[in-house]
């Protein structure tokens, strides 16, 4: 049975979209995965060579490349130099990431070094998490003065049933510092509800872009370094600097090369992470995220000679704009100017799990 729209492959298996706990439920969600990664690749290839998708790869080239060099010229680092070079999982565990470590330089064609995945890399939907906080402001740097080694971050935004960009989108991050803590939530051991670091929205522009600037997030219990993004649709902009409403076409989160985390967790504050460590393979969480056509893993390239100098990460998200995940969402804490309110929120997956 071929399943017209990414909307009816998920009400077709709505009892298993949590995250599953019995080895029938893992096989359910797997296979609904492989339907929606069947239905978007589909959907991608009757559009992909259009002009419009082909001159949005193009501009997307462009951008990176822009970015890349302009944050090297802030970081004091010369734009020229040569850079030094079982499941569905395994597949992109196994593949570096790192556009760096090809022994790429500036003269290298820029659709070689920043479009590699410029054309529609796919993120499957998954769990929220426990630690989303509603209300965040519009920003672009969410570091909020913490130390760590500084990410720069390309998300861009495509419609899988035309290949076009989704302009007007607001996307939410998050991520944890460092050390493995979340601010904005009371949950032990976290930042507190009068903190905000590692989290801010934006609005998608004309091509489905959004740029944030931040620090590489730390791993914590049971979890590998990763990114939160969410994307909603038809909200409305308030005038205090946030939004209200709308709904959530996307629920995600992204990943990083383990050879990645493992440079970047040499140096301070990383080293002083008392957490168990969590590899990708380790994280149950990892494999939602990949099937056959799923690559959650960013792009990246060092802005230096090593990632302590700064790294320029990437991804181009697809979604169905069709679909709505606002049943999904589940609220820890609303934050306001000067502290938050606690929601309670935690979704029921993560329970057992015990992340802090």
């Amino acid at each position: 049975m071929i399943l017209p729209s990414l909307t009816a492959a998920l009400a077709f298996s709505a009892v298993v979209y949590g995250h599953p706990e019995t080895e029938e439920e893992r096989q359910a969600q797997a296979a609904t995965l492989r339907r929606i990664a069947a239905h978007s690749k589909r959907s991608l290839a009757n559009c992909a060579d259009s002009p419009a998708a082909i001159a949005l790869k193009e501009r997307a080239v462009a951008r990176r490349a822009a970015w890349a060099d302009e944050l090297r010229v802030k970081r004091g680092l010369k734009t020229r130099a040569e850079r030094r070079g079982p499941k569905e999982l395994e597949k992109y565990l196994d593949l570096s990431h790192n556009e760096t470590a090809k022994g790429y330089n500036l003269d290298t064609p820029l659709d070689v070094l920043f479009g590699s995945n410029a054309s529609c890399i796919l993120v499957p939907e998954t769990i929220i998490g426990p630690y989303y906080v509603e209300g965040e402001s519009f920003r672009t740097d969410v570091t909020d003065g913490e130390p760590g080694v500084a990410s720069h971050l390309d998300f861009q935004f495509i419609d899988i049933n035309t290949c076009e960009a989704v302009p007007n989108l607001i996307i939410d991050l998050w991520h944890a510092n460092s050390t493995g803590v979340y601010s904005g939530v009371t949950a032990e051991l976290q930042g507190g509800l009068k903190t905000n670091f590692g989290r801010g929205i934006q609005q998608t522009d004309k091509d489905g872009v959004v740029q944030f600037s931040t620090i590489f997030p730390g791993h914590y219990i049971g979890r590998t370094n990763h990114f939160h993004v969410m994307s909603t649709d038809n909200a409305t902009i308030l005038s205090n600097g946030t939004f209200e409403g709308g709904t959530v076409s996307h629920i995600g989160q992204v990943y990083f090369d383990q050879s990645l985390i493992a440079e970047v967790e040499k140096n301070e504050p990383y080293i002083r992470n008392q957490q168990p460590v969590t590899n990708n393979r380790q994280d149950e969480f990892t494999g939602d995220e990949a099937t056959e056509d799923y690559d959650p893993f960013m792009k990246y390239t060092y802005l230096g000679d090593g990632a302590e100098e700064g790294l320029l990460l990437w991804l181009t998200i697809g979604l169905d704009i069709t679909t709505n995940y606002n049943a999904n969402v589940s609220v820890a804490s609303k934050w306001h100017p000067g502290g938050g309110t606690d929601e309670g929120g935690r979704p029921k997956e993560e329970e057992k799990a015990s992340f802090l």
